[in-house]
């Protein structure tokens, strides 16, 4: 029984891997199964003794504890039920942590991972070259919505390509695969798809990651490091020459800054004017200055500005404020953020301790950078990919080539 679940663990293990950029459903399936797996293999003592002396999985219980007690202050609940089932799924964390999968299932769950993202990269540039039609228009069970890239929202399609070519470059520059032209290949298309798409958060990850390494290695090799330089620099130039959608971001925003600097200037204090996550920024330092310790309670964010905020944008209907420590602050006040904050604190502590440890904390590193220009920790498909690569890069001995 016990060789059993374990070899099913690793299937499931490893078919979420190449599920997370494909599917959610599949990737929901898939978690679903593996909690099943969990529970069924028993040993709960043995895992609670497990998660009672590992400090970021007891941060995790806090902030659940914290976001249920929430509930007991304020008098805006609404939307109660869709915070407390996204953060249950931090629990995940908790499942992965104390279950055990060999050095075999975190190799080929990473490797099915990295190309599934190539395969999406690949179709989502023949989508936005208009060479294929959407993927909806052969595959029903895709969704139509123009906000798809191709099999998911390209935001969340841009951000998990950043860090696949996070994980590229660095197996590639540590020399940790056999085949390493194909890895620049990856990173290539990577690339590409990234800066002819529209998710700003992805490109800036990119960019970021890619600008880390150049210094990085710019006394361990320089060579590594002109060739990441020269590649960065041709990327952004190649994406604003060529790519409208990169164009028009880039435009959008400089008029956005622009604006912002006009009416600071001038006084100008009219709010149906401002950007809508401007709007979201403002008014929720605002609201926070009010309450700052104990916040308004969980689920109280999307009822108190549909309520309350007239900021002349017919979409403000939004359950979150577009920044992670921002809307935690909102709703359960300083004591929340903290306990959130302890989490990553703790997992960049545990991942500083392994061999490679620089480009083991890029990850969380990177992820919260990400969740400061949306509530990522709060969306299933990026959560669980955080969840899934922590769980490799905690546990995955990088000492050989493979």
């Amino acid at each position: 029984m016990k060789n059993t679940i374990e070899t099913l663990y690793s299937i499931l293990f490893i078919l979420l891997g190449l599920s997370i950029p494909l599917s959610i459903a599949a990737a929901n399936i898939l978690v679903g199964l593996i909690i099943i797996c969990w529970i069924t293999e028993g040993n709960l003592s043995k895992k609670w003794k497990e998660i009672k002396t590992t400090k970021w999985m007891i941060s995790i219980l806090l902030l659940l504890v914290f976001y249920c007690l929430g509930m007991m202050w304020g008098n805006d609940h609404k939307n109660i039920t869709w915070i407390i089932q996204k953060l249950s799924l931090l629990l995940v964390f908790i499942v992965f942590a104390t279950s055990k999968f060999n050095q075999s299932t975190l190799k080929w769950g990473t490797l099915l991972f990295i190309f599934s993202t190539l395969v999406s990269a690949i179709l989502a540039i023949l989508i936005n070259q208009e060479i294929i039609l959407p993927l909806h228009n052969y595959i029903p069970i895709i969704s139509s919505k123009n906000t798809i890239s191709a099999f998911t929202t390209y935001n969340y399609h841009n951000i998990l390509l950043s860090f696949s070519s996070l994980l590229c470059l660095f197996l590639f520059l540590e020399k940790k695969v056999q085949y390493r032209w194909i890895l620049l290949m990856c990173i290539a298309i990577y690339s590409l798809s990234i800066f002819t798409e529209s998710g700003r958060a992805g490109q800036l990850i990119f960019i970021l990651f890619l600008g880390i390494y150049s210094i990085y290695y710019f006394r361990k090799n320089i060579i590594y490091s002109i060739g990441i330089i020269c590649f960065l620099i041709f990327s952004i130039y190649s994406a604003h020459q060529f790519s409208d959608k990169f164009k028009f971001r880039v435009k959008e925003a400089k008029k956005k800054i622009q604006n912002e600097m006009i009416k600071t200037n001038s006084q100008n204090t009219d709010k149906n004017q401002n950007d809508i996550r401007i709007v979201f920024i403002k008014e929720t330092v605002n609201y926070i200055k009010k309450k700052p310790i104990l916040g308004y309670g969980t689920g109280s964010f999307g009822t108190i500005f549909k309520r309350e905020i007239n900021s002349g944008h017919e979409y403000l209907i939004h359950t979150t404020p577009h920044n992670t420590y921002l809307y935690v602050w909102f709703e359960v006040g300083i004591l929340g953020l903290i306990i959130l904050l302890s989490i990553f604190y703790f997992q960049i502590k545990s991942l500083s301790k392994l061999k490679y440890n620089f480009h083991r904390i890029l990850l969380p590193i990177g992820f919260m950078i990400i969740m400061l220009f949306d509530s990522y920790l709060f969306s299933f498909i990026l959560t669980i990919f955080y969840i899934y690569f922590f769980t490799v890069y905690n546990n995955y001995k990088i000492d050989k080539t493979t």
